[in-house]
């Protein structure tokens, strides 16, 4: 079976498997362990106009369908039905060989981390359709867009791009996951999302506190998604400034075709650091935006799929309304190598700054266009 092109699960995987002898029951049951190795390596040439410092751009970019990433994800049967599950998750830029989440901030406010495991550090235990996880994770939006995005949360030319929160993690966090026939529940809670910022404040709960919960129901053609999140500010000055997020969104697949809808109303305090998408969208009287989206992917072959998705960020009280294109070709040349073409355009209203990579990435009040031509292994 062919991979989709918007699956951003790694297949082909080198899988290392170990048996142990030990007794676990009185029924003489042998635990089963394992560890996977697996990896997606993403690079392309990207062309943009416009761009913040002024003219065009041409470089060679890494992670543009998928971020380039390496990992190891284990299971050890506990026997019962209940497993161990750990997964540990390193992104880096394939053109530099950069680690991709670390940060060096600047200014007083600003956040410094350096993290091994950037994309996700995590281990629990798992039982009967239930999961519980502890460490740095997938917010629960960043798993709702993975599925309801049309470009699946694409590191650039998607639903990222309008808001950095559809592919957020969290630090020091508690996830619980749990299926029940159709219906999928998830809870997740933060003591400090974000420890570049530092570890949890004494006697200051609310630095940095993030919790939210997301239902999601799927039967046939017919898949929904409700969610709600609310995160604090990072610093102990403004703790109480605070983004909130409600999102529901939809796919339903017509023969071939899968469309896709969402929507996500976002609230933010002005002094939430770092800055929301309100911000940085310039509506400086605004305290909330209203995001839509709409999009499909369709097999015009079986190797061959064309996916296509329209982003409109609503800033309320503001003019300041941009909005986002983009279309994507994708041929596979095997289960576990791809190459692609993906352009997007952008309108900025009001003295907006969208660009097709994310917020300040154009001159501000001008449109943009961009493409990137590019290929993708898993392994």
């Amino acid at each position: 079976m062919h991979t989709t092109t918007n699956d951003r699960r790694p297949t082909g995987a080198l899988r290392i498997t170990a048996m142990t002898g030990a007794l676990l029951c009185a029924a003489g049951a042998h635990a089963q362990s394992s560890v996977t190795l697996y990896g997606i390596v993403d690079a392309g040439v990207e062309h943009v106009n416009n761009t913040a410092a002024g003219g065009a751009q041409t470089r060679v970019v890494s992670g543009n369908s998928s971020g380039s990433r390496w990992g190891l994800k284990g299971v050890e049967d506990l026997g019962g039905g209940v497993k161990a599950v750990f997964t540990l998750e390193d992104g880096f830029n394939i053109n530099d060989g950069a680690t991709a989440q670390s940060t060096k901030g600047l200014g007083a406010n600003a956040a410094t981390t350096t993290r091994l495991f950037g994309r996700q550090a995590w281990v629990g235990i798992a039982a009967k359709g239930q999961r519980l996880t502890l460490g740095r994770q997938n917010t629960l939006l960043y798993d709702q867009a993975i599925a309801f995005d049309p470009m699946a949360v694409s590191s650039r030319y998607s639903a990222l791009s309008v808001d950095y929160a559809m592919s957020a993690r969290a630090d020091n966090s508690v996830k619980y996951l749990g299926s029940f026939g159709a219906f999928k529940a998830a809870a997740m809670y933060s003591t400090r999302y974000d420890t570049g910022y530092g570890a949890e404040v004494p006697g200051a709960q609310l630095t940095g506190r993030y919790f939210g919960g997301s239902l999601t129901y799927g039967a046939g053609p017919l898949a929904a998604s409700v969610s709600y999140e609310q995160r604090n500010s990072n610093t102990v000055t403004t703790n109480t400034a605070r983004e909130r997020r409600a999102t529901a969104a939809l796919s339903y697949e017509i023969g071939a075709l899968k469309a896709f809808a969402g929507y996500r109303y976002l609230q933010a305090s002005r002094q939430f650091l770092p800055a929301s998408p309100i911000a940085l969208a310039n509506g400086s009287d605004a305290s909330s935006a209203s995001m839509y989206w709409l999009g499909g992917r369709y097999p015009v072959t079986p190797a061959f799929f064309v996916s296509a998705a329209g982003y409109l960020q609503d800033v309320n009280s503001s003019d300041a309304d941009p909005w986002l294109l983009v279309l994507r070709a994708d041929y596979l040349l095997s289960k576990r190598t791809d190459i692609y073409a993906t352009a997007g355009y952008t309108h900025n209203e009001g003295n907006s700054a969208l660009g097709v990579g994310g917020y300040r990435t154009v001159a501000a009040g001008y449109d943009q266009t961009g493409f990137v031509i590019g290929m993708r292994q898993r392994f």
